[in-house]
C-alpha cells in the first residue's frame, strides 16, 4: 500500500508589467504549470498590491512609466523583503543584473521568455 503524499499548494504569483501582451504570454504559461497567477498593468499603490494580491512571488517588468521596476522593487522590498522578485527586460546587460540583484531581485529574466529558465527558477522556489 503506498501512502499518498498531499500535493503541496501552488504558488501565487503576481505579473506586473505595463504591456499587457507579455503579461498574458506568462500568466497563460504560468497556469498551465497550475500557478496561481494574477496581473498588474498599471501600479500606483504598491503596498495595496501586495496586500490585496498576496503574492508568493512577482515577476516585474524593469522598464515602466511612470514608476519603474526599480521604484517597484524598492517598494515592494520595503514592503515585504521576503517576497522573492524575478525582474524582466527585454534590456538584459551585466549591469542591469548586478543593481536589481544589488537592490534585492530573487533573479533577473530576458524578454523574449525563456520558459525553462522560468521553470528553474520557480523550482527553486517551491
Amino acid at each position: 500500500m503506498s501512502k499518498s503524499h498531499p500535493k503541496k499548494k501552488a504558488l501565487k504569483i503576481l505579473i506586473i508589467d505595463d504591456d499587457q501582451a507579455i503579461a498574458l504570454i506568462l500568466k497563460e504559461f504560468l497556469q498551465m504549470k497550475e500557478y496561481r497567477v494574477s496581473y498588474a498593468t498599471e501600479v500606483e499603490d504598491v503596498d495595496g498590491l501586495i496586500l490585496e494580491e498576496r503574492p508568493d512571488v512577482v515577476f516585474l517588468d524593469y522598464r515602466m512609466s511612470p514608476l519603474t521596476g526599480k521604484d517597484i522593487l524598492e517598494k515592494i522590498t520595503l514592503f515585504d523583503e521576503e517576497i522573492p522578485v524575478v525582474m524582466m527586460s527585454a534590456y538584459r546587460t551585466s549591469e542591469g543584473m548586478f543593481e536589481v540583484r544589488k537592490l534585492g531581485a530573487f533573479d533577473y529574466i530576458g524578454k523574449p521568455f525563456n520558459f525553462d529558465e522560468i521553470d528553474s527558477i520557480l523550482a527553486k522556489l517551491e
